[in-house]
């Protein structure tokens, strides 16, 4: 039936769901999860929409659905990546996630039709739109329905007048992360081209991130650290945490916006010996730097409220011995710094990065590794409340800029969007630039969540370091 909103510029008509099955036997087995993936903060429903421009090789775009490509696709992935066809649930004995996968298992797919262009909401690249955008992804529902546990992943493909089309997908963050879900993904749209086979084979091995691992992590560490962890619950339930009015929006940095930010901090008087001129500046830190003091300048903490900026670090390189190609778990760990909203608000730029950098190096060293890991395991096998990195505010930002969906598949991809929900105003997601604006090439949108008021605050914060 349709789905209207008198706030949705669209209507979307669904189909009724299909579970899409492997299209050759695969094993009936219960798998085992990291320790990276049992943590409960990772236990979240995500919501990710894939926006592609029309094939301009199919003339009659009416009669054509790109659903029955896309679910022949999947069902030849599955075979590889049989194990997001299971089902999901935690054991009571000890609070592990399992993992069940028998004959039989599929992945939710949902076919649909939207009753617009994709240019007439300008290819989603904006933002304007997000709520609307729901509809264009499977309800959370979708995922339920199992006798034992819950689905890890759910599709929708739907199809617009123009015969452009979206992918969205409803997925437990416990199977994958952000790399691992494009890894996924790119199979998907490397078998819908046409490939034999995925690029890179799928690896389980979720054994290399687990307390039989810990022991050897250890040894190999350089220096004793003290990892925090962040306690999502209390951070949301903070009385410096904003909830009311909240709005989310994306905003457009261009490269050239982003060279001069760098230049900036290159060019600081604080930055006094010539090591410090040298050091290479990475777009992650200047912009993690803007936009964290930016975000607590228009929330106008009190001066002494701790506020805590936390990067998601890929760590698949990091540990020995490293994880293998093809291996699409969660692979992370956090680099923190903390400040006070009123250092945070005086502290020089250069000053900022200079301390992102320095937790990022040190959250890339084992024996902080190893230590996050046992944290998270006393955390889950004894039921602990987690260690909140602060009582104040915090900003988490994750990096999706190189995720790899590079496939030319349909009329090729030009947007990528994670449908954060506002309950969740402190994730800060950095994506590429939208390919249906001309002109973009190189850029960076940043997506974030704030109170109405201090939405328009932070522009202006940041307009104001890019057009002085």
């Amino acid at each position: 039936m349709p789905r209207s909103d008198n706030s949705c510029p669209f209507v979307v008509e669904k189909s009724e769901v299909v579970l899409v099955k492997p299209s050759k036997p695969t094993p009936d087995v219960t798998l085992s999860l990291s320790t990276i993936d049992n943590d409960p903060n990772n236990e979240v429903i995500l919501d990710i929409l894939c926006v592609f421009s029309p094939n301009p090789y199919v003339r009659d775009h009416t009669n054509y659905h790109p659903a029955s490509f896309i679910q022949l696709a999947l069902s030849n992935a599955l075979v590889y990546y049989y194990p997001l066809a299971g089902k999901l649930h935690r054991r009571t004995s000890d609070q592990t996630l399992q993992l069940d996968c028998t004959q039989g298992d599929g992945v939710p797919l949902i076919k649909a039709t939207a009753s617009c262009t994709l240019s007439s909401l300008n290819y989603l690249e904006s933002g304007n739109h997000l709520e609307a955008t729901y509809q264009l992804v499977p309800s959370h529902d979708t995922l339920k329905g199992c006798n034992l546990g819950y689905r890890p992943l759910a599709l929708q493909i739907t199809k617009f007048t123009c015969g452009g089309m979206t992918i969205g997908s409803v997925h437990s963050h416990t199977v994958y992360d952000g790399i691992g879900m494009a890894q996924f993904s790119q199979a998907i749209l490397e078998l819908a081209a046409g490939r034999a086979q995925p690029t890179v084979i799928p690896v389980w091995d979720r054994h290399m991130i687990t307390s039989n691992q810990i022991s050897t992590l250890c040894k190999l560490g350089n220096d004793k650290k003290d990892p925090k962890l962040v306690d999502v619950e209390k951070a949301c339930s903070s009385p410096d945490t904003p909830t009311e009015d909240m709005v989310r929006e994306i905003l457009n940095i261009t490269s050239e916006d982003i060279t001069k930010l760098k230049n900036i901090i290159i060019e600081d008087e604080n930055l006094t010996n010539e090591k410090e001129k040298n050091m290479k500046i990475t777009t992650v830190e200047v912009l993690a730097a803007y936009v964290w003091r930016a975000r607590c300048r228009a929330m106008k903490l009190n001066p002494d409220t701790i506020t805590d900026l936390v990067i998601s670090v890929s760590i698949r390189s990091s540990i020995e011995p490293p994880l293998p190609e093809g291996y699409y778990g969660n692979a992370f760990t956090h680099a923190s710094v903390a400040l006070t909203a009123k250092e945070l608000s005086k502290t020089p730029i250069s000053r900022l990065v200079r301390l992102i950098k320095d937790a990022k190096r040190a959250a890339l060293d084992n024996g902080y590794v190893c230590e996050q890991l046992r944290e998270m395991e006393n955390t889950m096998k004894l039921k602990l409340a987690s260690k909140e990195i602060h009582g104040g505010v915090f900003m988490m930002l994750t990096d999706w800029r190189h995720l790899g969906l590079d496939q030319d598949v349909w009329g090729g991809l030009v947007n990528i969007i994670p449908l954060v929900p506002l309950t969740l105003p402190f994730l800060c997601v950095l994506l590429p630039a939208s390919k249906a604006v001309p002109g973009k090439s190189g850029g960076v949108r940043v997506l974030t969540t704030l109170p109405r008021d201090a939405m328009a605050k932070f522009k202006e914060e940041i307009d104001a370091v890019l057009h002085p």
